[in-house]
C-alpha cells in the first residue's frame, strides 16, 4: 500500500474503522511563510501523517485534512466550500490556524464559524501558539472523524446497494423478525405471491401456506434456524388468488452481538420447471408403459447403436435393457428376415427420412415374429438428426391371418373344384344309365371328404377371427387324453406315450387338437400292415419338445412345406388338405415351431418345440 494512500481509499476498500492507522493526508494552507515551513517539518517528522501536494488545486487534490490560516481562509474559503461539498455527506475537515489576537477573522466569515463551526467552511479552530501534542490530538480526533464518516457512508452505499438488487431481484424476497413477523417484502415477492407490501407486512409466512406441506417439514425449519444454520428446501404455497405455486425457499438467520434478530429468505418461483418436470414424468410413463415397443438410437455414436428400450421392447423381443443397448438393431434379424425391406430401411435411415417396413425377425430365444418397424429421424432446434426413435409392433397374428386366408381361398376352390369334379363325373354316369355298383358309393365317400374338409375350414376360420389366449395345461394328462380317444377310433394302430410327470406348458387352447391332428394324419395315411405311432416329451432349460414319430410312407415335400409353413403358395404349386395347415396355425399361435426330418427306419419325425418364457 502506498505511504500516501488517503483514508478514503482505505476505508472504501472495506478497511474497518478499528484496523485504519489514524494517520492523515494533509493540505497545507498557510499564507504565513514562517508557520507553513514550520507545519511543513512538523508533518515530515511525523509518520503519522503525510503532505499532499500543494500543486494541485484543492478542488482537485485527495486529502484528509486541510489546514489553513486567516489569509489563505479568506482567498480559499469558496474553493475549500466547493471541495468539501463535492465530498458531502463524507467529512472533509478544515482545522483552522488562528493567533489569539485575530478574532477579525471570525468577522470576515459573517459570524458563521463562530454560529456553527460544523456547518461551515471550518470544522475546528486551533488557537496558536499550540503545543504540538495537542495539535496532534486535534488532528486525530477530526480524522477519527473522518473515518467514521467514511464508514457510515460505506454502509450506507452497501445498504442502497443490496437494496437495489433485492427490488431488482426476480426472486421473492421477505424478512422476518426473530419471531417470524414480516419486517419488509421486495417486488417480486408482491409480483409472485399477489399480496402488496402492506398485506404483507405485519404477517408471518403462514399467509403464505398451502396446507400441503406436513406440520414436521416446518418443524424442521425452525429447528435448523434456530440452531443459527442456513435451511434450504422445496415447497408448495398459495398464492393470493389461491393458485398454488412451487419455489425452492433460502432462510438464513441474521446474527447481532451473537444473537439471532432476524431472517431473510429468497424464494424462487419453479413452477414452470415443476411443470416440466411433471410433463416430461408422464411422458416418460407413457413411453415406458406404451403397447408397443420404442427404441431411441444415437447416430453421432458409431454404428447407430440403440440408447433406451421399453418396457414393451423387451417383453416383445425377449432381450433386456442391457442386453440390447450398445448395440444396432440389426441383431434381430435373421434367415428368414427379407433382404429387400432391410434395405428400404437403410435407405431410409441414409436419407434422414421416416420409414415404416414390415420384416421377419427373431426374438432371444429364436422364434420367429412380424414386425412392424416404423423409424423416424429425432431433430434438434438447428434441424440436425440427434436420434432415430422407432416403434416395434408385433403384427404376427395379422400376417398369418393374411397368409392362412389367402392359402385357404386357393386350397378350398383347388379341392373342392377337384372333388366336386368326381362327383359330376359319377352322376352323370349313374344319369348315363351306365352299369357301375361303385358309383353311388363314392359319390356319398366324396361328400364326406367335402364336409370333413369344409369342418376343418370352419375350425381355420374360427382360430383366424380370434385373438390367441394362452392357457397353462398338464402334457402327460393332455397326451394321456389324445391316445384313449385315438387308440378307441384306431384300435389296429400301435399309439406309444412318453411323458415326464408334471410337465406343464403355456399353449393355445386348440394346441391338443393339433397334436390330434398330427397323431391321426399319422396313422390314417400309414399304409403298413403294423402301424406305429410314438409321442415323446422332452423337457429341457429352454424349451419342452414334443415328437411325433411314425413308421409310414414320408410326407409328401408340398405338405410338409404347408407343415413347417415356409410354403410357396401359387395356383398350381397347393396342399391337399387343410389339417397340417391347422396344426402349424395352433402351434404358431402357441408360441412354437415345428421341426421336421425323415425317420432313418422309414417313416417320419415331426417336432413341436415350446420355448421356456
Amino acid at each position: 500500500m502506498p505511504e500516501d494512500t488517503p483514508l478514503s481509499d482505505l476505508v472504501e476498500e472495506g478497511t474497518e474503522p478499528s484496523d485504519v492507522r489514524e494517520w492523515a493526508t494533509i493540505y497545507p494552507l498557510i499564507a504565513d511563510t514562517g508557520n507553513r515551513r514550520v507545519l511543513q517539518e512538523w508533518i515530515a517528522d511525523h509518520d503519522s501523517h503525510r503532505a499532499a501536494d500543494t500543486e494541485i488545486p484543492i478542488t482537485d487534490a485527495e486529502f484528509d485534512l486541510c489546514i489553513v490560516d486567516g489569509e489563505t481562509l479568506k482567498q480559499y474559503r469558496e474553493r475549500l466550500q466547493e471541495a468539501k461539498a463535492e465530498a458531502a455527506p463524507i467529512l472533509l475537515p478544515v482545522l483552522l490556524l488562528l493567533p489569539e489576537t485575530r478574532t477579525d477573522v471570525i468577522d470576515t466569515d459573517g459570524g458563521a464559524i463562530a454560529d456553527n463551526v460544523f456547518a461551515t467552511t471550518v470544522d475546528e479552530i486551533v488557537s496558536l501558539p499550540i503545543r504540538q501534542a495537542e495539535l496532534e490530538w486535534r488532528i486525530q480526533a477530526l480524522v477519527r472523524l473522518r473515518i467514521q464518516s467514511l464508514t457510515l457512508q460505506q454502509r450506507t452505499d452497501t445498504l442502497e446497494l443490496f437494496r437495489r438488487a433485492v427490488d431488482n431481484s426476480g426472486n421473492a424476497v421477505y424478512i422476518t423478525d426473530r419471531d417470524g413477523e414480516i419486517k419488509y417484502v421486495n417486488p417480486a415477492f408482491e409480483e409472485i405471491t399477489g399480496y402488496s407490501q402492506s398485506e404483507a407486512v405485519g404477517q408471518t409466512p403462514k399467509l403464505l401456506h398451502s396446507r400441503e406441506m406436513p406440520d414436521h417439514y416446518f418443524e424442521d425449519l425452525w429447528e435448523t434456524l434456530l440452531d443459527g444454520e442456513i435451511w434450504q428446501g422445496e415447497l408448495v404455497d398459495r398464492k393470493k388468488s389461491g393458485e398454488r405455486y412451487y419455489a425452492t425457499q433460502t432462510i438464513a438467520p441474521i446474527e447481532e452481538s451473537g444473537e439471532i434478530s432476524a431472517f431473510v429468505a429468497v424464494q424462487t418461483d419453479i413452477t414452470e420447471r415443476k411443470q416440466r418436470e411433471e410433463a416430461l414424468e408422464r411422458r416418460t410413463q407413457a413411453i415406458e408403459r406404451a403397447p408397443v415397443g420404442i427404441t431411441i438410437s444415437d447416430p453421432a455414436q458409431s454404428d447407430n447403436p440403440l440408447i433406451y428400450v421399453n418396457e414393451a421392447f423387451e417383453q416383445l423381443t425377449g432381450y433386456t435393457a442391457a442386453e440390447t443397448t450398445g448395440r444396432n438393431c440389426r441383431f434381430l434379424q435373421g434367415e428368414n428376415t427379407d433382404p429387400d425391406q432391410v434395405a428400404r430401411l437403410r435407405a431410409a435411415i441414409d436419407a434422414e427420412e421416416p420409414v415404416t417396413v414390415e420384416l421377419r425377425n427373431y426374438r432371444k430365444n429364436g422364434t420367429e415374429f412380424w414386425n412392424q418397424l416404423t423409424v423416424a429421424p429425432v431433430r434438434d432446434d438447428s434441424g440436425e438428426v440427434v436420434n432415430y426413435v422407432g416403434f416395434q409392433q408385433d403384427v404376427t397374428d395379422r400376417k398369418q391371418r393374411e397368409k392362412q386366408l389367402e392359402v385357404l381361398g386357393r386350397v378350398l376352390r383347388h379341392n373342392i373344384r377337384n372333388e366336386m369334379n368326381v362327383v359330376q363325373g359319377w352322376a352323370e354316369t349313374i344319369k348315363a344309365g351306365t352299369e357301375d355298383v361303385d358309383g353311388p358309393e363314392q359319390i356319398i365317400r366324396k361328400s364326406q371328404q367335402l364336409t370333413e374338409l369344409a369342418e376343418k375350414e370352419r375350425a381355420i376360420t374360427e382360430l383366424l377371427l380370434e385373438a390367441p389366449q394362452s392357457v397353462e395345461v398338464d402334457l402327460a394328462d393332455l397326451l394321456a387324453h389324445i391316445e384313449y380317444k385315438l387308440r378307441t377310433e384306431y384300435p389296429e394302430a400301435e399309439i406309444a406315450i412318453d411323458c415326464p410327470a408334471q410337465v406343464t406348458v403355456a399353449v393355445s387352447g386348440e394346441f391338443e387338437q393339433a397334436l390330434e391332428e398330427l397323431v391321426t394324419n399319422a396313422i390314417v395315411h400309414n399304409d403298413t400292415t403294423d402301424a406305429r405311432v410314438s409321442v415323446t416329451a422332452t423337457v429341457t432349460d429352454d424349451a419342452t419338445t414334443i415328437g411325433v414319430v411314425d413308421n409310414g410312407p414320408p410326407i409328401p415335400e408340398m405338405e410338409r412345406a404347408v407343415l413347417l409353413g415356409n410354403e410357396n403358395q401359387t395356383a398350381v404349386y397347393h396342399g391337399s388338405g387343410l389339417g397340417l395347415w391347422l396344426v402349424n396355425l395352433i402351434v404358431s399361435r402357441s408360441g412354437g415351431r415345428i421341426r421336421y426330418e425323415s425317420n432313418g427306419d422309414g417313416g417320419n419325425v415331426v417336432g413341436i418345440v415350446l420355448p421356456e418364457e
